[in-house]
């Protein structure tokens, strides 16, 4: 028996998008009684398992999946409290439960257990395991369809202001097709074509914010070879920020983890990472990186045609589905990407959709017979627990940029807010357990920056440690950089640029 109301008894729920999000949303509205149907525009996968999924999975409609993705602690805690059945399927497929407190940056000192330390665990696993368990399990537990190669060209709605939409019209295999449905979902991520589809019905347009994050990527997946571990830490970060490019190791499961390269824009001599010897002599030459890479401890593995997997395009954007006056149109629905795109550094793509498909479930057990009711309740529980985190990764990039590009801020505010987190929150969070866990409770989504960063004793802290100065907060510091631009000539002269 089901432990959700069955708010949704036999309606059929027609979702656009096969990937995390439209599969959360699948299960989630599933498990109140609907009856789901996911139009994916990808091709039925030929894979059987978890392993083969991550060798030939084609995902030509989400080219993120072959990049490092991480699972943060506050989706990991609402499959725990809410979903645990799926935790279970992931724990079993190889998924790994990696508990930050355990992690601590070395030269903290004092760091003891508090009450909501169980929350600060992230799942380490590959985006195409967690994607084919999470399929797997909406197939078993949902009554749920999936229509492979089908392609979304519209909605179907009745002539009304706001217009109250009935199904959608898409193709496959050839044909153009009609289908209609209770509700229609939006999971289609970032290339979502609901403004499109939304003026085709008379329906007012979405209020949209887009700006690019400023960034590239590069990633490289490797394996653990048999009888080897994974190096023990140092002194050296597996995660920093040079300026000139960013990195970070991410565990997965099956004894697999990744490497990943961001980059910003500026500096166009990097695209070089794009080909293997490049990206593997950065990686050799940052001391937190290399011993993962040691032959005698892992072996590249992915696709061998194109071993590094590059992203960029990479944006954000933020599109608003309810006004002043309600809905746009009665009876859609936008979730995760389609809504709210960050720059995927900061990991929260996966967990957003999620929480997003599960405050739609929420809202809809709240008005299950007023559904333009629930799209504003949505709207509101998105503004409170999601948006926030999409205004912070704005802040953080425009950031990034300018100090990539060279450029001090340009108002006193904004150098006085520099010098307190550089000099302030950045060290304190190396030794001080009360800052610490401030940034990992953000940066797990359980609390926004501003929340996390304005209490008085975190402030107190971080000021403490601005004023001893420098000199005083060096030893907290990491070891420096390798130096720039040899480091740079070095990864061109692996390709012979």
């Amino acid at each position: 028996m089901s432990p959700f109301p069955q708010t949704l008894d036999r309606r059929h729920v027609i979702i656009v998008g096969g990937g995390i999000t439209g599969l959360a949303a699948a299960l989630i509205l599933g498990r109140r009684g609907a009856r789901i149907t996911l139009l994916e525009r990808d091709a039925e996968p030929a894979v059987c398992s978890a392993a083969e999924a991550f060798e030939a999975w084609r995902r030509a409609g989400a080219p993120q999946v072959r990049h490092s993705h991480v699972f943060l602690g506050r989706l990991r805690s609402l499959l725990r409290d809410h979903y645990p059945e799926l935790l279970d399927d992931l724990l079993a497929a190889g998924a790994r439960e990696l508990r930050v407190i355990e992690r601590p940056p070395p030269a903290l000192r004092g760091l003891r257990p508090e009450s909501g330390d169980d929350d600060l665990v992230i799942i380490g696993c590959r985006r195409t395991t967690f994607e084919w368990i999470l399929r797997q399990h909406v197939m078993q537990h949902a009554d749920a369809t999936i229509v492979s190669g089908a392609m979304v060209r519209g909605l179907k709605a009745a002539p009304s202001q706001p217009p109250v939409v009935a199904g959608v019209h898409y193709t496959a295999d050839g044909r153009d097709r009609e289908l209609l449905g209770h509700l229609v979902i939006d999971a289609s991520g970032r290339r979502s074509a609901a403004p499109e589809w939304l003026a085709a019905i008379g329906a007012r347009l979405p209020a949209e914010e887009l700006e690019s994050s400023g960034v590239v990527y590069y990633t490289r997946f490797y394996r653990l070879r048999p009888g080897a571990v994974e190096p023990a830490p140092t002194e050296h970060p597996t995660a920093d920020d040079f300026n000139w490019v960013k990195f970070a190791i991410f565990p997965a499961d099956a004894g697999t983890f990744s490497i990943t390269l961001a980059v910003p824009l500026a500096f166009q001599r990097l695209k070089v990472l794009a080909q293997a010897p490049a990206f593997d002599e950065m990686v050799r030459a940052i001391p937190g990186l290399a011993p993962w890479i040691a032959p005698e401890v892992a072996e590249p593995i992915g696709d061998a045609q194109h071993p590094v997997q590059a992203m960029g395009g990479l944006i954000n954007r933020l599109r608003r589905f309810v006004d002043e006056r309600g809905p746009l149109a009665v009876r859609f629905f936008a979730l995760g990407d389609a809504v709210y795109c960050t720059n995927p550094l900061y990991g929260r793509g996966c967990a957003q959709g999620f929480l997003h498909a599960h405050f739609l479930g929420a809202a809809l057990e709240q008005h299950a017979d007023d559904l333009a009711a629930a799209a504003v309740a949505l709207d509101q529980c998105a503004r409170a627990e999601l948006e926030p985190f999409y205004r912070a990764s704005i802040l953080a990039d425009r950031d990034a940029v300018r100090r990539a590009e060279g450029r001090a801020p340009r108002h006193w505010r904004g150098r006085l807010q520099q010098q307190f987190f550089e000099r302030g929150v950045a060290v304190a969070m190396r030794c001080d357990p009360v800052v610490f866990r401030a940034m990992m409770r953000m940066m797990n989504m359980f609390e926004p920056p501003e929340r996390a960063f304005g209490r008085p004793d975190v402030v107190a802290r971080c000021l403490l440690v601005l004023a001893r100065g420098q000199e005083h907060n060096r030893r907290y510091a990491p070891p420096p950089a390798p130096d720039q631009e040899q480091t740079i000539a070095r990864c061109e002269a692996a390709v012979g640029a």
